[in-house]
């Protein structure tokens, strides 16, 4: 099967079809993420998101349905309510953007999401706006940076999966002055251009070494691909795996750092596979032989828990970046 935009959205259509056929509560479905740029896929593999407004409380706040191997849906399910004050949504990294595309929209009652979109495109480009967008994703990476200089000493495990949180959340504070925020499979693969938009290319090398302090070849990856996916698999079983690891999820992930170790750009499946075996590791913690596998990878990418001050200090360089790019924008722009 040939995929294409014009088919995902197609799957889409017919999702929202069958949602709103039969008498519903739904207000109005609009799309997100990828599916929204030119190239959503990844290695053949992409998801589609969707957000359900409900007038009604929803039963659950996300669903993941299989399409195919490739391709699966990712649904948000909103109250209408979180709508009231549709302005603040101008501030979200994620949501913000699809709100200001109106090719977004695949279903509308009585035109209130276009309303709310007239809303949230107002100013949405503003230095103000984007100031407080970043502002807000520093504050949070500085936060989590804060939690992991807390002199109460954190077991290694927890200490790194704070750590990897803080990366993820620096990284962003950087991406989000000049677009939306990153997800998972593509933080490596566009960070470089955000930051080159900010003159800080520079930047790239460094989230690098927060990632991994040893350099990453096809060949490592490829080593550990079979360990990082049985991880994966074990912690798709589990009664409370969270949805971005269902086994619907797993060609996203995979297919996509596969395509990326071809393709020749190793070092943009690290940032994937590492964010989603941290979360799998959390889950597997009554499962040794995976804690084992987690922990040889750490030491594979130099982690262990005398680097713990020399990481940190990294990352504090790093966040000074961003809150330096920001200073710079609050003068530019006299804010």
């Amino acid at each position: 099967m040939h995929i294409t935009r014009e088919l995902l959205v197609k799957f889409a259509r017919e999702y929202v079809a069958k949602k709103t056929r039969p008498s519903n509560d739904i207000v109005a479905v609009y799309l997100t993420g990828s599916v929204l740029t030119e190239d959503p896929l990844i290695g053949g593999s992409t998801d589609i998101d969707l957000v359900v407004v409900h007038k009604e409380n929803p039963l659950f706040e996300r669903e993941v349905q299989r399409i195919s191997y490739e391709i699966s849906l990712d649904v948000q399910h909103h109250h209408q309510s979180f709508y009231t004050f549709h302005r603040r949504l101008r501030l979200n990294p994620w949501l913000g953007f699809a709100l200001c595309d109106h090719s977004s929209i695949l279903y509308d009652t009585d035109h209130w999401m276009e309303f709310i979109q007239a809303g949230v495109s107002a100013n949405f480009k503003s230095p103000e706006i984007v100031y407080a967008r970043g502002q807000a994703a520093a504050e949070k990476a500085r936060q989590l940076w804060f939690e992991l200089e807390d002199p109460q000493e954190l077991p290694f495990g927890l200490w790194t999966d704070l750590y990897y949180k803080a990366v993820g959340s620096a990284a962003n504070a950087i991406a989000i002055l000049n677009g939306p925020a990153l997800t998972t499979r593509r933080m490596l693969l566009e960070f470089p251009a955000r930051a080159d938009a900010l003159g800080k290319l520079e930047l790239t090398g460094e989230l690098l070494q927060l990632i991994s302090r040893a350099p990453i070849n096809a060949e490592i990856l490829n080593t550990w691909r079979p360990a990082w996916e049985n991880a994966l698999t074990a912690a798709s079983k589990l009664p409370d795996c969270p949805p971005n690891l269902l086994p619907a999820r797993k060609a996203y992930f995979v297919n996509s750092c596969a395509a990326m170790v071809e393709s020749g750009t190793a070092h943009a499946a690290l940032w994937p596979m590492v964010e989603t075996w941290r979360q799998a590791d959390q889950l597997l913690a009554d499962a040794p032989a995976q804690q084992e596998a987690w922990q040889k990878f750490l030491e594979t990418l130099g982690f262990n828990p005398t680097i713990k001050d020399e990481q940190i200090e990294r990352l504090d360089r790093f966040l000074e970046n961003a809150e330096a790019a920001l200073a710079g924008l609050k003068t530019e722009y006299g804010l």
